[in-house]
């Protein structure tokens, strides 16, 4: 039996979409509020759940434990800002991994990442402008 689609999921994954800068649930759901205003952060979760299940969103958890979520699946590299959390997606092909060595010991890789951390640049302009002023 295939899963129901229901507005609810559309509107998330149609928001997520959209979004550049990888959401966490909790901000997903303000975002989506603006299309059914009586949405729940459960309702949320539990459609995040079911688009993760059929291969629609990757859930990134970076440092610090904060899941964060991405309707591009494909394999790619981000960029996390350690100032303000900003999570963004790097160009180009994702970083080598040693996929032949995990496939040696027996794991299967279902996906891959690499997030590189630093300061964003508008952290690094604020940081500036700060010290000039």
């Amino acid at each position: 039996m295939t899963p129901r689609a229901t507005r609810q999921m559309a509107a998330v994954y149609d928001v997520l979409s959209a979004a550049l800068d990888h959401p966490t649930a909790e901000v997903l759901c303000a975002r989506v509020r603006g299309r059914l205003p009586r949405v729940s952060l459960g309702t949320i979760y539990r459609n995040l759940d079911k688009l993760r299940e059929q291969g629609r969103v990757r859930v990134l958890r970076l440092d610090g434990g904060e899941a964060h979520f991405d309707a591009r699946t494909e394999a790619h590299d981000h960029f996390a800002c350690l100032r303000c959390g900003a999570v963004q997606d790097l160009p180009g092909a994702p970083s080598a991994t040693p996929v032949d060595e995990t496939r040696t010991a027996g794991c299967v890789v279902q996906w891959q990442t690499t997030a590189y951390y630093g300061h964003c640049s508008d952290c690094v302009r604020t940081c500036a402008a700060t010290r000039t002023a």
